[in-house]
């Protein structure tokens, strides 16, 4: 049998790495609630699909043209505009239409956005429908994992190359994020995706185009892709640097041409909502964002919800990124992390990143705009600086909105796990002449096994966290839900961790047909019941104080900003004793409170 040669292997490594983290990831997402922006986006999947099914009923009566009136987009494609593009959403109605065992005719049927016609034909991989819509996402999270793997292949050996691909993944809060139908993992593995190709394409010129197909996928995903290009930018003009001092423009390369030529193409193209009005739409689209309003936000105790306006706050406020980042990616990736950014630093121009890797010695022909880094070092080191410090320092901004935590700058986590890796190999190197005396079959697993050795704390905090990991830090922080409890820090949000008391709520009736339901969106709550997990008579008393009033019991996520809800609670039920209360390591994450002589069980 001919034995696979290095690339057959490599690619037959990062197959098999995308399976592993594509199985950990369905084989624990029943655990993971349903939070408000996921059940937006599932419903607004789901209404898309009716867009293409009522396309194809036009085009088999021989009239498609009413598929593409205005009246006929904005019936479907309204929902969640100008919020975000829909290249997901659309994935996740495809995949709910495609893979979950339907249940449409059944007592559910009122409860989907759209009319449902009768039982559809789909090949029935999950029970659930919620799985169906986030299998999407869950599929791009192990495309991640081997696209990490294939990068860190050019700069180093095998075994920590497998190791940064591993540990991009195992991160609690990157975690929770890379199993739900959401946008914020998508986003960070397109940008991964637009990063790996701007490289490649400064010595291969068909990655030139391709970088600009990405980025037009990247826009479509969402909003954050319009940052891609000041990074790539920042370091091809540091790689050329050599240029400004000989007093001559560098060569604009084909993979910008081709952003700015494809990208904004592609994004049209991809979102029928703005096909009637494109100007003003994209228009409205862009402001939502500029002007979007501020979530309010915990860290270190203290609450944003607006723009810091003492110099104090501005500081405290410009701080968060890089605080959440050092309390909550796990200590050992992060000690490797700034081992391996000292050998980046320390690095020679011309020399490969790890003995193993690609050389970065010039190539010998002459540089032009398909190929812009011919004649120059790729400066390894600045670009994966570039990378983990941009996204980071564009939410430092005092003025940036206040959104919700690591989630919106976790397209740095893979760039901090690739210099993990270089670390992991500087480590080996260290070893290796402890190994000098040592059989050949030891010398060639002792990289693997020290992979494994620094891989598997993070791999059990990330288990450990689930399904909770938004709550969940590192030792830095003292361990675990306490530790970021004791800080100050954002333990939830968007209502995510009701899913492992719905038993309960179900067991508690007729009480329950008067619930209030907190932060749990009516979305999820609809979500819940389609998956069979909470009783179809549970009801919902809408939000606010006015909702505890009418209720007989009642839900209280603990977050900073409610701290005034467990108030109403105790003042409207004559009591501040709660029935239930859901915890993590001692840490409340949700409570439960009942209504004095109400009778429930």
């Amino acid at each position: 049998m001919k034995r696979l040669g290095p690339r057959a292997v490599d690619r037959c490594i990062a197959a098999l790495l995308a399976i592993l983290a594509v199985s950990w990831l369905l084989g624990v997402e029943g655990g993971q609630g349903i939070g408000r922006d996921e059940a937006q986006y599932m419903r607004a999947g789901e209404r898309y699909w009716g867009w293409f099914e009522e396309l194809g009923d036009n085009l088999a009566h021989g009239h498609p043209g009413r598929s593409f009136t205005e009246a006929g987009i904005d019936r479907y494609w309204f929902d969640n505009a100008p919020d975000h593009p829909v290249i997901m959403k659309v994935l996740f109605g495809l995949s709910w239409r495609a893979f979950h065992r339907c249940h449409c005719t059944g007592p559910t049927r009122g409860l989907h956005p759209i009319a449902v016609r009768g039982r559809h034909v789909t090949l029935p991989l999950f029970a659930r429908e919620s799985t169906a819509f986030r299998f999407p996402a869950i599929l791009m999270s192990g495309l991640w994992v081997a696209m990490v793997f294939g990068f860190a292949r050019r700069w180093l050996p095998r075994a920590p190359a497998v190791a940064a691909a591993v540990l991009t993944l195992a991160q609690p809060h990157l975690f929770f994020h890379a199993q739900i139908a959401c946008f914020d993992v998508p986003i960070a593995v397109m940008t991964f995706a637009v990063a790996f190709a701007y490289w490649k394409s400064l010595r291969e010129p068909r990655w030139g185009i391709a970088t600009g197909v990405l980025f037009g996928i990247a826009l479509g995903v969402k909003h954050n892709a319009w940052l891609i290009p000041f990074f790539l930018v920042a370091h091809y003009l540091w790689m050329r640097r050599g240029d400004w001092r000989a007093r001559r423009l560098p060569r604009v390369p084909l993979a910008f041409v081709s952003m700015l030529a494809l990208g904004p193409l592609l994004f049209f193209l991809h979102w029928p909502w703005l096909w009637p009005a494109p100007a003003a739409r994209a228009r409205a689209y862009v402001l939502r964002h500029l002007e979007h309003e501020h979530y309010n936000f915990e860290y270190l105790g203290r609450n944003f919800n607006n723009p810091p306006t003492t110099t104090g706050r501005k500081w405290l406020r410009a701080t968060a990124p890089f605080v959440e980042t050092g309390l909550t990616v796990p200590v050992t990736t992060l000690a490797l992390a700034a081992l391996g950014a000292v050998g980046l630093a320390r690095r020679r121009r011309g020399e490969p990143v790890m003995p193993g890797g690609e050389a970065e010695a010039p190539a010998a022909d002459h540089p032009s705009w398909l190929r812009p880094g011919a004649d120059v070092d790729r400066a390894p080191g600045a670009f994966v600086l570039l990378q983990t410090l941009g996204p980071l320092a564009t939410l430092a901004v005092p003025s940036t909105p206040v959104f919700g935590g690591v989630k919106h700058f976790l397209a740095a986590m893979p760039f901090i796990a690739l210099s993990a890796g270089v670390g992991l190999a500087a480590l080996g190197r260290a070893l290796a002449p402890a190994l000098a005396g040592a059989r050949d079959g030891v010398r060639r697993v002792a990289p693997l096994a020290l992979a494994g050795v620094v891989c598997l704390p993070a791999l059990v905090e990330t288990q450990r966290s689930h399904p909770d990991g938004l709550g969940y830090y590192n030792l830095l922080a003292g361990g675990g839900f306490a530790g970021g409890a004791s800080l100050g820090m954002n333990r939830q949000f968007w209502g995510y961790a009701v899913l492992p008391m719905l038993p309960d709520l179900n067991a508690r009736v007729p009480e329950n047909r008067a619930l209030f339901w907190h932060d749990v969106l009516s979305d999820a709550i609809s979500m819940y019941k389609r998956d069979g997990r909470l009783s179809l008579g549970v009801g919902d008393t809408g939000f606010g104080e006015e909702g505890i009033r009418r209720s007989r019991l009642g839900i209280l996520f603990y977050e900073k900003h409610w701290a005034k809800y467990e108030a109403w609670f105790w003042e409207s039920y004559g009591t501040t004793r709660p029935v239930f209360v859901r915890a993590r390591e001692g840490v409340p994450m949700v409570t439960l409170y009942e209504r004095p002589g109400s009778g429930a069980r």
